[in-house]
């Protein structure tokens, strides 16, 4: 990436939510979001303000990242059908209620994405025979190439599924040109474009029919749309939430498990809701009450037994077995070797690595 440092300081760059909802994005393709967390050069946060921003080198980092760590080989393409990006596309509609025939589109959506993602995006249009080239132009020089690429994957994919839902009848794409280098497999591209798809091209563009941009959007739409814009904010709503709430409450029982005997009635009442409610909530994101205390618990034990000179029994008792029996069953159970033997054979070991 060329030396772009004093464009990319301050706070001049992407809004800081998007980092949560990228990162929910992340786990649902199977990427480790603590990994993923881990390398971030920035204090990652569930829940920032809506007036921090991230400066183009952090997103930068966060988007590399993402990929190096996607088991998917273009996960951008992926990514044009998560939340973040549906929900943008519903501020772009809501921006231009009289909503017509697709090209109306495309001036509120330079507007929008240059204030979040692309700064300065604009859509080209050109006319060459019987089709128009739809070209895509944002600030490249501020993102590193696999951020540029993953754009114009994300953003193009997204393009073609709208003109699709929008138009029933809709003419597909006649082609797609991309920077990007030719993947081994581009079996993928084929399949979400539906048409051919060139790579190594000097600029990201769409090659539609020529009334493509021009036929007429049904009525119809705007109802489904607005149904589904209430729909859409409370997937996202719950979909960050419940990170926040996992998070937030893995934190709370390493604050409070030495403590006190801790129950999902306790953890419910500080989080100001139900015990049924707290564990729908925590089932959503794939994980139980129990679940997380026990990891917590497990966390725990191990950081006493290397740092400690402890007794096993008395570790057992801090952390509020009834019996040593007990105790050692369960980190059994975890760990596959009781808490002594884990004590002897991790002797000399960092208890950062345990």
């Amino acid at each position: 990436m060329r030396d772009q440092n004093k464009n990319m300081s301050g706070h001049a760059g992407v809004p800081k939510i998007f980092a949560p909802y990228f990162v929910t994005a992340a786990a649902r393709l199977g990427i480790p979001i603590g990994t993923l967390i881990e390398r971030l050069p920035f204090t990652f946060s569930w829940n920032p303000r809506e007036s921090e921003r991230l400066s183009y080198s952090e997103f930068n980092a966060l988007i590399e990242n993402l990929v190096a760590l996607s088991p998917v080989s273009s996960p951008g393409l992926s990514f044009s059908r998560f939340p973040i990006i549906l929900w943008l596309e519903e501020t772009i509609i809501e921006a231009q209620p009289s909503l017509r025939r697709p090209r109306e589109i495309l001036r509120p959506a330079e507007i929008v994405l240059s204030q979040t993602l692309a700064p300065l995006l604009r859509f080209e249009t050109k006319k060459e025979k019987e089709f128009e080239i739809l070209t895509l132009h944002w600030r490249l020089e501020l993102f590193s190439e696999s951020v540029n690429h993953f754009f114009a994957e994300m953003l193009m994919a997204r393009i073609a599924e709208l003109l699709r839902t929008l138009n029933p009848q809709f003419t597909e794409v006649c082609g797609v040109k991309l920077r990007s280098v030719k993947p081994e497999d581009d079996s993928i591209y084929t399949r979400i474009f539906q048409s051919p798809v060139e790579f190594e091209c000097d600029t990201n563009a769409i090659i539609l029919s020529a009334e493509t941009l021009d036929f007429p959007i049904p009525s119809y739409h705007k109802l489904l749309r607005s149904q589904s814009r209430n729909v859409l904010k409370t997937v996202l709503h719950n979909t960050l939430s419940s990170y926040n709430l996992a998070a937030s409450l893995r934190s709370w029982l390493e604050k409070h498990i030495l403590q006190e005997e801790v129950s999902i009635k306790q953890a419910a009442a500080h989080f100001r809701t139900s015990g049924r409610t707290l564990q729908r909530r925590l089932k959503e994101q794939g994980v139980t009450f129990q679940e997380l205390k026990d990891s917590v618990t497990l966390a725990l034990t191990k950081r006493l037994l290397l740092s400690s000179s402890e007794s096993v029994e008395s570790i057992a008792i801090k952390l509020h077995f009834a019996e040593r029996a007990v105790f050692t069953r369960f980190f059994k159970k975890h760990e596959g070797v009781t808490p002594s033997e884990f004590r002897r054979s991790n002797a000399s070991r960092d208890i950062l690595d345990a």
